[in-house]
Order: structure tokens, then C-alpha cells, then sequence
């Protein structure tokens, strides 16, 4: 039986709806675009028509992109639109990362072709917020799902480079100088290589000459750095209030946590366009691998070891050095394994740092492996095979999909106690907490884990279900519909956006 939608008793039903996101499939899959392209494949079930517009930056060097400017593809049943890298770095400036005209004008063709009756924003990195200005210009209308701080942090994170955390640009975004600001420039390294490339005569010969070449080098970066220090300082200073002033032109914005609604509001973000939306999941796939905590018995062994496990991104502001130090830090003659997946080649330079950790102690990495990754219809699998989840990150992290998942396969998550994660899991209930950077306090959890025998069952039992995707879409769809829009129509809409481009 197909499941009534309130659009069909819509009398300007919104059938057409444009997602974007800063990555996508296949060669991206983190949280963000696992959500985007399931909340996709959900709204074409209800009868929509979707389009997603992406972008396809490298993880690491973007200097060497193709001379495609776009691309277009269908991933598992979802059309794609991709920004290629020739097209964002076009006469690249250092407020592209936030307003980026160019790719404003083809995102007005994109509407002018595709028709949306919505833009559903995901993320708008890479894409830049001019994709909200052209947006307001076709009087298309916008709603924003929020699934990280990038309209608040120029490095996403509300993390400094010293570890501490953020709630925010400061009064001229002064703090961003000394955290985002130096990010802007390329490494020594690059730029003696473009050095090299440029003056291949005079490199050849400054190779013979250490001292010599070491000064050339120093030289040329300083020599960049004073010619674009300018335009940086500029731009970061620009940025919270040009992000700010778009953001509140959407018509609503949806958050996942409490944590996520403060910092908006904290940020001047007007309060009323604010919903909480927690994430939802699409628990299909997991159900299978739920574990039957009634008939578990545990108590480890050297036979039957505590399993630890890690699923996500290898690198530092997930804490995976965190989680390496607190499995170091227990007893040798503890009975626990711990799994590591992700992908070793993505930061390749933090990924040997943790293969260094782990040499460091021979008492342990025969312990310690790495899994590599997997294939996202495996992930119950993955969780039905390990005893605990850990996410051990060091920035609030809004809601990892990854804890909804292992919730659902009654698999206990231990997190850092932070906003975001400690939204889900609360500690001695359904899961456990540690501080931020405390691996002594990670391994005493897992100590209680090994000794305390009922802890685990207890945990497990503790775990209530799961938002679905399916009661996620059914809010989203809901605040479509709340829209007020008796007056526009798609005919409306491009005569805006093409006389706005005239």
C-alpha cells in the first residue's frame, strides 16, 4: 500500500527539490553525504523529483585540478551535478571559500534548467553561500539542514589549533586571524616546489648551495605571504557577518542538537528560524544485526577478548591517537582487541603518526588492527562483531550517524563528553563518556568493561530505538508544507532568476 503524502492535497504541491552538499559519493562518504543521499532517495520515493549539486575537492593537494569544469552522474538512482575543482579555484581569492560568484552564475543556470520548487542546503562548502544569494534572487525558497558549523567556523570545527575549543568568531573575527587565517596559505613545501617549477635554472644551481637554497625558499614564501596577507586578513574578517546575513534569508533552518541551536543563536542566527530536526536513519539495513542482549553472557577472556572498535575518518580531530594511548594504557594481561576502521591513505602523514604509536608499544600492537574500510551495507556487520564503539573526537561532532548505527544494533558507544555526542549517549545508560583527551580515562572505562562483567548487558539493555529515516523525511516534508507559498509558483520563480541575471 502506497503511504499518502500531504503534497498531493497540496494545491501548489512542491515536486521538484534541489539538495546540495560540500561531497558526495562515490568518491566522498562521510556523515553528511550519507544523510543527503539517503533524505534523497527517500523524497523520490514520495514522489519528488530531486537533483543533487555537489563539489569534488581532493582531501589533501588541490593544486593540479582537471580541466572539467562540471560533471553529471546518477548514484544509485540520485542524479548528481558536480562542481568540478577547474571551475571553484577560477581566479581563486581567499572569499571564494564563502562567496563565490562564478559558481553563483552557474548554480542560476542550474535552477533555470532544473526548476526547483526548493533548494534543500546540506552544506554549501566548496559551493560557497552565493548559492543562497542567487537562490533569493529567483525567489526560490530555501531551507537549510545543519550538519556541521561551518556557517559559524571557517574551519568547521569550533576547534583550535591548540586543541581548545570554540564557540565562535570574536568581535572582528580576531580569534579566526590567529586559528583560520594562517590555514589560507599553502605549506613551505608547495611553495618551493612551485618555486622550482618557475625558476628551474636558478633551483639547479641553488641545489648545489644548501644554505643558499634554504634562503631562496624562505624568501619566496615570505615573499607570498606578504603579498597575500592583505587579502586573507580581509576575508576573514568579512566572513561571519557575510555568512551570518545570508544564513538568515533561509526560511527555516533544521538542527539536529541542542548544542548546534546555542551556537547559531550565540552567532546572531535569528532563533525563529530555528527547528530541532533531529537526524534520522535508515535503520533497514541494521535491524538484522541487533544483538539479543537477554541472552548475553559476558565475562572476557583471553579467549573471548573485549572488542573495541573504531569506524571513521583517520584523523586527528576524530582522536584516534586518543583511543591508540588508552588501549596502550591498559594492563598486558587485559583480554581486549581493538578494530581500526578507515581508510590509512586519506591523511596519509597523521595515519603513519599512529602506526609510529602503536610500534612505540610491542606489548600491544599484535592487538591492534587495521581493517581498512568497507562497503556502507556492511556496517551492521562490522558492529555486530564488535563488544563497544568508540568515538573518541575532539570536537562536539553535532550527531555522528555512526553512534545512531551502532544504537541500532545495540552495540554501547564511548564517547567524549561533549555537546553533540553526549546528546545520545549518556553515560552509565546507554553508553559511556570520557573527557576530551583523557586516553587514562578512556582505558579505566574499558577496564570497567573487562572487570564488571554485567556493565555491558546492562548497556545494551538500556538502548532505546532509533529515529528512522522515514520519521526524519516525514518532518522534513512537514516543514515544507509549512512554507508559505500560496502565492509562488515555478513560473514565478525563473522569471525572478532570469531577470535576475539580465
Amino acid at each position: 500500500m502506497i503511504r499518502p503524502h500531504t503534497w498531493l492535497l497540496d494545491p501548489l504541491p512542491m515536486r521538484r527539490v534541489l539538495l546540495t552538499t560540500h561531497k558526495f559519493f562515490p568518491q566522498h562518504r562521510a556523515g553528511t553525504e550519507v544523510l543527503t543521499l539517503k533524505v534523497a532517495q527517500d523524497l523520490q520515493k514520495r514522489g519528488y523529483e530531486v537533483l543533487v549539486v555537489t563539489a569534488n575537492p581532493p582531501d589533501l593537494d588541490a593544486r593540479h585540478p582537471s580541466q572539467t569544469l562540471t560533471s553529471d552522474y546518477v548514484f544509485e538512482g540520485v542524479p548528481v551535478h558536480v562542481v568540478e575543482e577547474s571551475l571553484r579555484l577560477s581566479g581563486y581569492d581567499f572569499a571564494h571559500e564563502f562567496i563565490h560568484t562564478a559558481i553563483g552564475e552557474h548554480f542560476r543556470k542550474l535552477l533555470n534548467d532544473f526548476k526547483p520548487d526548493l533548494v534543500h542546503i546540506f552544506h554549501c562548502q566548496n559551493l560557497s553561500a552565493s548559492i543562497i544569494d542567487v537562490s533569493v534572487e529567483c525567489k526560490i525558497p530555501i531551507v537549510f539542514s545543519a550538519t556541521d558549523f561551518w556557517f559559524v567556523c571557517p574551519v568547521v570545527q569550533l576547534k583550535r589549533p591548540d586543541g581548545a575549543l570554540c564557540r565562535g568568531p570574536s568581535a572582528f573575527a580576531t580569534n579566526c586571524l590567529s586559528c583560520y587565517t594562517p590555514q589560507l596559505f599553502p605549506p613551505a613545501e608547495q611553495i618551493k616546489e612551485a618555486f622550482e617549477k618557475k625558476y628551474r635554472t636558478v633551483s639547479e644551481t641553488l641545489k648545489r648551495v644548501p644554505v643558499l637554497a634554504k634562503l631562496a625558499y624562505n624568501s619566496a614564501q615570505l615573499a607570498y605571504v606578504s603579498s597575500k596577507l592583505s587579502s586573507a586578513v580581509t576575508a576573514t574578517i568579512k566572513r561571519p557577518d557575510a555568512l551570518k546575513g545570508r544564513l538568515n534569508q533561509v526560511k527555516k533552518i533544521m538542527v539536529p542538537t541542542q548544542l548546534m541551536a546555542d551556537i547559531f543563536r550565540e552567532n546572531g542566527i535569528d532563533p525563529r528560524l530555528i527547528l530541532h530536526v533531529p537526524f534520522g536513519l535508515d535503520t533497514a539495513p541494521l535491524l538484522p544485526f541487533q544483538k539479543n542482549y537477554d541472552a548475553r553472557t559476558f565475562e572476557p577472556t583471553q579467549d573471548k577478548p573485549l572488542k573495541i572498535g573504531f569506524i571513521g575518518t583517520i584523523f586527528e580531530h576524530k582522536g584516534v591517537d586518543v583511543l591508540v594511548k588508552a588501549f596502550q594504557a591498559l594492563p598486558p594481561e587485559a583480554p581486549a582487541e581493538l578494530t581500526i576502521y578507515g581508510d590509512m591513505k586519506q591523511f596519509p602523514d597523521y595515519a603513519l603518526s599512529i602506526e609510529k604509536l602503536i610500534e612505540e608499544s610491542p606489548q600491544t600492537k599484535n592487538r591492534i588492527k587495521f581493517a581498512g574500510t568497507f562497503p556502507n551495507q556492511e556496517l551492521g556487520g562490522k558492529l555486530q562483531n564488535i563488544d563497544v564503539l568508540v568515538v573518541p573526537s575532539r570536537w562536539y561532532e553535532n550527531t555522528p550517524l555512526v553512534i545512531q548505527s551502532a544504537l541500532t544494533t545495540r552495540t554501547p558507544v564511548i564517547a567524549t563528553n561533549l555537546g553533540g555526542m553526549s546528546e545520545l549517549i549518556h553515560h552509565n545508560e546507554n553508553g559511556l563518556l570520557f573527557p576530551l583527551n583523557d586516553h587514562n580515562a578512556l582505558a579505566r572505562e574499558f577496564l570497567r568493561l573487562i572487570e564488571e562483567p554485567s556493565l555491558l548487558p546492562t548497556l545494551m539493555k538500556n538502548i532505546k530505538d532509533e529515529r528512522t529515516m522515514l520519521q526524519m523525511v516525514d518532518e522534513i516534508e512537514t516543514v515544507y508544507n509549512s512554507l508559505s507559498l500560496p502565492q509562488w509558483s515555478t513560473k514565478v520563480a525563473t522569471d525572478a532568476c532570469k531577470a535576475a541575471s539580465e
